[in-house]
């Protein structure tokens, strides 16, 4: 899916490898694909502004931790998908504008070749002698073995920059879901959140559809990273996220809302059926036993809590989720481990 952001040879990638794997046991960060991704373009080059930010705060003699490479990551990597997908869809354009270029040169030579063609037919008309209409006739099959040329070449053209435009259409696709997933665990991303609710947003409102939201957040999820290290707890966000995707269905959506947060949202779902959803989550996660997989230590079990809302008509989606919001804060503030719900004039607890 970011095949198109590194294009480096086998070699070149295996001596940055190298390089990072060096760099990061020194700064003891955890080897996760996020922290791989920063120092990658980095190491490589690719990405000047990053590596001008990194340059100073380790000529400062700075504390690079975790944090500082997430808000690496999401100001410098993540946002970069965009530009590709910018400079992939320009690319796209100019070639539309060639071929169109192209077609047009073809027209006007194929005009001019077929005006020789019909001075050449007048000119037969009028011969009164064999060598002349010999003469003629040889003129008119050169005439027409050119046109003949020219289509093939300019049909030639048109195929090549057909399939280098299907081989970009398929890069762009690729990008442009790339630029709307988190990249550790596969869910949306908040924009890819924003534009997949937006037509959900639009149906509820315009046919007075249900539709429901559910914030959920990983308890004590700061006490894993500090424990177990930040590989476990980006561990622990994969499998939750797996989780999420197998207890949602048909049009919901699910999205790693930012850090240890989780945000769904289920059309056609009423506050009870969204209740239950949560509540099923929450039930299954808590049955799981958790094992650190790099120390082999057990970490026991992993809770979440949960808020959640349905859509008022007329409410924009910032109040929704503010009032889901709220849910949760309550849940979280009476003993955690529970799925609390706002009705639209207050959170109820079961």
């Amino acid at each position: 899916m970011l095949k198109n952001l590194y294009l480096d040879s086998l070699e070149a990638s295996v001596k940055y490898l190298r390089i990072i794997l060096k760099e990061i046991a020194e700064l003891k960060l955890p080897y996760t694909p996020i922290v791989y991704a920063v120092w990658y373009e980095y190491v490589s080059g690719q990405n000047p502004k990053l590596s001008k930010n990194i340059q100073a705060i380790r000529k400062k003699k700075e504390l690079i931790d975790y944090q500082k490479v997430l808000e690496w990551f999401r100001e410098y990597v993540s946002d970069r998908q965009v530009f590709i997908t910018e400079e992939q869809t320009r690319k796209a354009g100019n070639l539309l504008e060639g071929i169109t270029s192209r077609l047009t040169e073809g027209g006007n030579l194929m005009e001019r070749q077929g005006d020789r063609l019909k001075a050449h037919i007048e000119k037969l008309d009028s011969a009164s002698n064999q060598p002349d209409i010999k003469n003629i006739c040889r003129d008119i099959v050169l005439e027409t073995h050119r046109i003949i040329d020219g289509n093939t070449e300019l049909k030639n053209d048109i195929h090549s920059t057909v399939t280098e435009l299907h081989a970009l259409k398929l890069e762009l696709e690729n990008l442009r879901k790339a630029v709307k997933t988190d990249l550790l665990t596969g869910l949306l991303n908040r924009r890819g959140f924003d534009d997949a609710i937006e037509k959900h947003m639009k149906d509820a409102q315009e046919q007075t559809a249900p539709l429901s939201l559910i914030i959920a957040d990983i308890d004590r999820f700061k006490r894993i990273n500090d424990n177990y290290g930040h590989l476990t707890g980006d561990n622990v966000l994969k499998l939750i996220s797996k989780l999420i995707q197998r207890h949602i269905k048909g049009r919901d959506i699910a999205c790693r809302f930012g850090g240890e947060e989780f945000i769904m949202a289920l059309p056609e779902t009423k506050m009870d059926g969204g209740f239950a959803l949560a509540e099923q989550i929450r039930t299954s996660l808590e049955k799981v036993r958790w094992q650190s997989k790099s120390s082999g230590k057990d970490i026991g079990t992993i809770t979440i809590s949960l808020g959640v809302a349905q859509l008022i008509p007329g409410e924009d989606l910032n109040a929704l989720i503010a009032r889901a919001d709220k849910a949760l804060y309550a849940a979280k503030k009476n003993g955690r481990n529970r799925t609390g719900t706002h009705n639209g004039k207050e959170v109820i607890l079961p």
